[in-house]
């Protein structure tokens, strides 16, 4: 564009929006006054008082160094302007000090009115009286640095005259923080109450108006930057506006009326907006910037804005008060070379950019007669046009860009449409990647854990349990990568049901119980059974407890970690509360941000910092907000409410259906099973939804399925006492008992190969299938469920159920009913450890083992002795299985004579032998031997088996061949040494030594 015809523009539009500011000033003018001279203001007879709220500017008493309390006649005052600075008189030789203005206002006799005064402005605190009635205070002004509270804060104070016509104005005023300017700096309104109402809500009205304006450009420039392209201007630009909206709310002084600042933080709001505000404004404009100036000046620029931010936040007030020029000057500095860049870019490339030259002189000017008020002293009605006018050239100029890239957009969204599948598709196999090498690290350490054990150093075992937590820990940040990455892309979508806030606390509980680390730490739940089930996503709500109570224990060294739920207003109010290290302020307004962590304590144990951020999305998303009080080294309490689940029907039928749907169509494909368990299979089946309990009806439809439904775990215990069943399968998520405390539970009078115990879990993560093991599950199966995986699951364990059964009625025969089979449950403990793997494996040691079992009651099985070649075979297959469970372990050393013909009671030797290698061998923590030795000694035969292992205490020795030690653990020493004393008159021998080894024989007589 030619430069003449930008200049002619250019001028046009300075005309014009200074006519429109002077129109406004001489639209709002005020009539002229009597003046103030000698301390006295005559406004008797000035009709206009009724109408306007005047400037009480003039010639003000004043006495310096005094206060009103210690003021008396004999002092002499001196006369001075307001607004003004005090230094200006005789008495006052620098800003620093205190003093007592005074003014005399006559008005007319029957005006019983109430008067109102408006104080804009007193450095830096100040007490007012009218007729010795204090009326308004800001801060407190005293004669002593040490006793005064400086608060430069805006008020109103009204008083009413009744028989009077005279007003006392008496202005208490200390200042020693400012050292700029001392008194009153600005104007003080005075008027009836009315009139100086209504001038004071215009005011405000029109400050409010400019800043919401202000902010809706920013929201909309955030906005644009967030979906559009990602122009770091655009970002910038609402960042100037935002600050344009601090400094207009200081700069009017509503600010401090709304909220509490104090003196020291609303200069150092003022400065940091101010630097941040040019800084922004340089960034926005760092395009148009010569080539030989960009890096340059925006580095010391840069350098400059920092400094300054540091020395904002370190030095007192007093000092930024001296230095203040330098900020003004930083703010100051891109608004001048605005209008320079934009006029040369005007000219030079884009002729649209006459917008933002407009847009320049419009900001520039309004900030030229901001400056120009606070330097004269002059009061006018706030003008915010010329900002809004600035606002709509740059809209202008910024929509004239938008359609343009539109069509360049439009050609690229096929494009861009690929390259979004690519980067989901991306981010699926760099998950899925990143999981199996996780997970690798974490089952090889554990495993090098324990098949080394016993050769490991205690540092070398302590730096594989350091791996193996660590790699957990990967895993679950790597878990909230993905979900972070979800909510990014707004991917997160919630499935809101009744749930049992309950059931919840107790699985999450049950989850991290082992992450105390022995820890004097508590987790426990305060709620009552009554309290009503919430209206939530299951799953989300597991994850929003977890994350919480998860943060709880990393930040606590003891004490007690308590989710509290109480019901009150139709809402389930929850709470997780613990005793750790607390927080400060500034933490707490950091720790939900993303990458953000409590830092610098002994219990961080790492991370991102996205738990609690994403608690708090989730909580939004159920549309609460997420509340944390802290107090530090006092611990810390996040709270949250969700909505009662409504009790109509209707309210939950679709997502019933939709449950039901699916499972359904699972149901449909396992219409012709392949059933692999001959006979009745008896199920007990817990779930407290009804549609769930239907669904597996319609998965175990067939006759060989007798399906017992129940909705809660304490009738699952009741009907376990009245009957005998093969398996149970129980959901996860229960009111009063969750199915990990129902399988507790379960596992106090069955062990898993007795009764099996499946889950069904919706929460599929690492943490909440370790939480189910750890119970004791036998297997899990993640919901929704594949009804031909449950099935086959349901088989397999029910295979195992009665193999084990079968082997123990066989072994009762061989031991007269007497005896439980411990070697065979023992091995099929072995065959549930390899359920959680590979069920197919499993399956082929199952039928292997049933081979096994066949072939071993084969000789004589129910003889009370048997050969002594068959019972050896037996233990060299008990210890082939171990030593492939526990490869490089141990050694065994054969002292048989294969030549001896004789016989023993059947799995005395086997007994013995299992003894000395999972409590002797395997606890010792370093490689074995085990020795087994058969003697002939012409009258007897004397079997002994000896371990350099574990060793047992002194203490034990004593008692463990007593029957009542090994009640619970099949066949032991004890079981053992009363069989042999019953088939042959003497029973075990035993001697141990911690640390050397254990040493068990017997002697059978020829």
């Amino acid at each position: 564009m030619p430069k003449k015809r930008i200049i002619l523009i250019v001028t046009i539009f300075v005309i014009v929006i200074t006519g429109f500011r002077l129109g406004w000033i001489h639209l709002h003018a005020k009539p002229e006054h009597p003046p103030i001279e000698a301390g006295v203001l005559d406004l008797r007879g000035w009709d206009e008082l009724s109408d306007y709220a005047i400037e009480l500017d003039g010639e003000w008493e004043f006495y310096p160094n005094e206060r009103l309390v210690t003021l008396d006649e004999q002092h002499e005052a001196e006369y001075v302007q307001v607004p003004g600075d005090w230094t200006d008189t005789a008495g006052m030789e620098s800003s620093f000090g205190y003093g007592t203005y005074r003014l005399v206002i006559h008005v007319d006799d029957d005006l019983n009115e109430t008067f109102g005064f408006r104080v804009h402005s007193i450095y830096s605190s100040s007490t007012f009286y009218v007729n010795g009635e204090l009326i308004g205070q800001a801060g407190q002004p005293s004669e002593e640095k040490s006793s005064y509270k400086p608060l430069n804060n805006p008020y109103s104070a009204y008083v009413e005259i009744d028989g009077g016509n005279e007003l006392e104005v008496m202005i208490e005023v200390a200042n020693f923080h400012d050292p700029n300017e001392g008194g009153i700096g600005h104007s003080i309104l005075f008027g009836l109450e009315e009139p100086l109402r209504s001038e004071m809500k215009l005011v405000e009205a029109l400050a409010i108006f400019a800043c919401v304006i202000y902010l809706f450009h920013a929201l909309y420039g955030f906005v644009l930057f967030l979906i559009g392209n990602r122009d770091r201007r655009l970002f910038f630009f609402s960042v100037v506006l935002l600050c344009t909206v601090i400094g207009t709310l200081i700069g009017e002084r509503f600010i401090f009326e709304w909220f509490s600042f104090s003196f020291e933080w609303r200069n150092d709001i003022l400065y940091v907006a101010g630097i941040i505000g040019g800084y922004s404004l340089l960034q926005c404009i760092r395009d148009f910037l010569p080539r030989f100036m960009t890096r340059k000046v925006l580095i010391l620029y840069e350098i400059a804005c920092l400094l300054s931010l540091v020395l904002v936040l370190i030095l007192p007030v007093s000092l930024n008060l001296r230095i203040e020029a330098v900020y003004l000057t930083l703010m100051l500095l891109p608004t001048l070379l605005l209008i320079v860049l934009m006029f040369k870019s005007t000219i030079a490339i884009d002729q649209d950019r006459i917008f933002l030259l407009l847009a320049s002189i419009a900001a520039v000017g309004s900030l030229f007669w901001l400056v120009a008020m606070h330097t004269f002293n002059m009061m006018m009605v706030s003008y915010p046009f010329d900002l809004l006018i600035a606002l709509t050239c740059l809209s202008t100029y910024w929509f004239k860009q938008y359609f343009n890239r539109l069509k360049e957009s439009q050609q690229l969204a096929t494009k861009l449409t690929e390259a979004d599948r690519q980067k989901d598709q991306f981010l699926a196999d760099v998950a899925h990647e990143m999981r199996n090498p996780l997970h690798a690290i974490i089952n090889i350490s554990q495993a090098v854990s324990e098949r080394e054990k016993k050769q490991l150093t205690e540092r070398s075992r302590q730096d594989l349990m350091l791996l193996h937590d660590v790699g957990r820990r990967m895993s679950l940040l790597l878990n909230d990568l993905l979900e972070l990455a979800r909510f990014r892309e707004n991917r997160i979508t919630l499935h809101k049901k009744a749930v049992s806030v309950q059931s919840a606390a107790s699985a999450v509980i049950s989850m991290l119980s082992y992450m105390v680390d022995g820890r004097p730490i508590t987790l426990r739940k305060e709620m009552s059974d009554e309290l009503p089930s919430a209206m939530a996503d299951e799953n989300r709500l597991i994850q929003i407890l977890f994350n919480l109570v998860h943060n709880a224990i990393k930040y606590s060294e003891s004490g007690d970690i308590v989710i509290r739920a109480t019901y009150a207003n139709e809402r389930i109010h929850l709470a997780v509360e613990d005793q750790g290290q607390g927080m400060t302020e500034a933490d707490i307004e950091a720790i939900f941000q993303p990458y953000e962590q409590v830092r610098g304590t002994p219990s961080n144990e790492g991370g991102f910092g996205l738990g609690l951020s994403i608690c708090k999305q989730l909580v939004e998303l159920h549309g609460c907000t997420l509340n944390v009080d802290s107090t530090l080294n006092k611990g810390s309490i996040f709270s949250f409410t969700l909505p009662v689940a409504s009790d109509s029907v209707d309210e939950l039928t679709p997502v019933m259906v939709e449950n039901a749907s699916s499972w359904n169509e699972v149901a449909a494909i396992t219409n012709e099973p392949q059933k692999t368990v001959a006979g009745t299979i008896h199920l007990l089946v817990v779930d407290d939804d009804r549609v769930n309990l239907n669904v597996l009806e319609s998965v175990f439809f067939e006759e060989c399925y007798q399906l017992c439904t129940v909705s809660s775990g304490a009738h699952a215990l009741e009907k376990l006492d009245r009957g005998k069943w093969d398996i149970v399968i129980s959901d996860v998520m229960m009111p009063q008992m969750t199915g990990y405390e129902l399988t507790e539970q379960i596992r106090k009078n069955y062990s898993m190969t007795e009764l099996p115990v499946l889950l069904l879990t919706a929460y599929n993560h690492d943490i909440d299938i370790e939480a189910g093991f750890r119970a004791g599950a036998n297997d899990y199966v993640s919901k929704p469920v594949n009804g031909l995986e449950l099935k086959a699951r349901v088989e397999s364990l029910v295979e195992m159920k009665r193999s084990v059964k079968e082997a123990l009625r066989l072994e009762a025969a061989w031991l007269q009913a007497q005896i439980k089979p411990h070697f065979i449950i023992n091995t099929f403990n072995a065959i549930v450890a390899l359920s959680r793997i590979d069920l197919e494996r499993m399956d082929g040691l199952i039928e292997e083992l049933s081979q096994y079992i066949r072939y071993s009651i084969h000789f004589q099985n129910a003889d009370d002795m048997i050969p002594l070649k068959d019972e050896l075979q037996l233990v060299r297959s008990y210890v082939k299985i171990e030593q492939e469970r526990f490869p490089d372990y141990f050694e065994v050393k054969w002292k048989v004579d294969e030549t001896l013909e004789w016989n023993v009671p059947p799995l005395v030797i086997q007994t013995i032998v299992e003894n000395a290698i999972q409590h002797g061998l395997l606890k010792s923590g370093k490689q074995g031997l085990l020795e087994i030795g058969v003697y002939d000694h012409g009258s007897f035969v004397e079997v002994s088996v000896c371990d350099n292992g574990h060793g047992i205490e002194k203490s034990r020795v004593d008692h463990l061949l007593e029957r009542g030690e090994s009640k619970h653990s099949g066949i032991g020493l004890a079981n053992t040494h009363y069989r042999l004393k019953q088939l042959v008159g003497s029973g075990l021998q035993l001697e141990s030594e911690i640390g050397v080894g254990t040493s068990v024989s017997f002697k059978i007589p020829k």
